[in-house]
């Protein structure tokens, strides 16, 4: 972010403005009570500050040139064209050629097969897991009495089969709920996870099903839950099995388009974030031409998928720790032993490495001088 110019407007819009808010996830049991198992250390270079995503894009836009945005637009058909120029065609009839197409539009991506050879259905899974969503104000929540105490840190509520996940946004005004429930006897990836279309994403429900699904957890929790008033239902899918390639051709998958996955490390956006950027100095590079940019994109899928890919397994295994399907069993020595270390691989990742290699790589193949 800071290499990007944006990182002084990210941090005006979190919890505690001018400065990250370090403070780490503080994990409790569900139950009444909420024992405290443990809080997780983090430090700056780990864990810079919560923010809402609308306010971190508009962080990020705030960066870019007006004229390359086009919004409203649907890309409904790729086609490759003379001199291996590709024409993109958007619903709305309009069109436009380019060199290279990046598919970036999320796990629904309509075009993956032209990276992949296979339907674009065909990549993705239910992930096994509902999450319930909400936003609630503090103002709100200490007029109907509820305690607020805790807002000021981030908590993650644990149980059987289920976790709420709860931090302050927006300056500490509000605090972003997500509640996780989940099933563990069939594997994400069998023949009946494959994603159905005909089933809603999202759904609006109302609070009544949300307390009912956390009906073991403490009043003061539940009270919470409570406060929203029309929790939003995620079916939580994801591109799996792995992908074989990220890219064929002039084309590149990146994002959720590439390695959609289960939200339990906080990761899936960041790994969208860490493609685009490699991808950015790759393609800015300037040894890098449109007579070699196929290579180019090579060495991006052979760096990124593999990266990528893992933080997805460790994703989906730190959702069965918190769900009490770890492998050290649902106690607080148990929980405290396979969440401690859990975020090192995500967090200690020097993204800087991957262009250096990249280059290297790419002058070992005679692809740069």
């Amino acid at each position: 972010m800071r290499e990007l110019g944006a990182y002084d407007d990210i941090l005006a819009h979190t919890a505690e403005p001018g400065r990250p808010n370090i403070r780490g996830f503080r994990y409790v049991f569900g139950a009444e009570g909420h024992r405290e198992i443990f809080t997780m250390p983090l430090t700056p270079a780990e864990y810079g500050a919560s923010v809402h995503r609308t306010a971190f894009l508009d962080a990020l836009t705030a960066h870019v040139d007006p004229a390359c945005v086009h919004l409203g637009k649907r890309c409904v058909y790729v086609a490759a064209g003379p001199g291996a120029r590709h024409t993109l065609r958007f619903a709305d009839g309009s069109s436009a050629q380019a060199d290279v197409v990046l598919l970036a539009n999320g796990m629904k991506c309509a075009q993956r097969g032209l990276v992949t050879g296979a339907p674009p259905g065909a990549a993705v899974s239910f992930g096994d897991t509902l999450c319930y969503r909400g936003l609630v104000t503090r103002e709100g929540a200490a007029a109907r009495g509820v305690d607020t105490s805790f807002w000021s840190y981030p908590m993650v509520c644990l149980g059987h089969g289920k976790h709420i996940v709860i931090y302050p946004i927006q300056k500490g005004a509000v605090i972003n709920i997500a509640a996780f429930t989940a099933t563990y006897d069939v594997p994400i990836g069998h023949p009946s996870t494959k994603h159905d279309a005909a089933l809603p994403s999202l759904e609006v429900v109302d609070t009544a099903e949300l307390l009912a699904a956390f009906a073991d957890y403490g009043s003061n929790i539940r009270a919470v839950l409570g406060c929203i008033a029309k929790p939003n239902r995620w079916r939580i899918n994801t591109v799996y099995p792995h992908l074989p390639t990220y890219a064929r051709g002039r084309v590149a998958l990146l994002g959720d388009a590439a390695h959609a996955m289960l939200p339990h490390l906080y990761a899936g956006a960041g790994q969208g974030i860490e493609d685009a950027y490699l991808l950015a100095q790759l393609l800015s590079h300037a040894q890098t031409t449109p007579a070699n940019v196929e290579d180019v994109l090579k060495v991006y899928d052979e760096l990124r998928r593999p990266r990528s890919q893992r933080v997805w397994d460790e994703s989906t295994e730190a959702g069965k720790i918190r769900d009490g399907c770890g492998p050290s069993g649902f106690t607080i020595e148990g929980i405290r032993k396979d969440l401690t270390g859990a975020l090192d691989y995500v967090n200690s990742y020097k993204l800087g490495e991957d262009v250096l290699q990249a280059e290297l790589m790419l002058k070992q193949r005679g692809v740069y001088a």
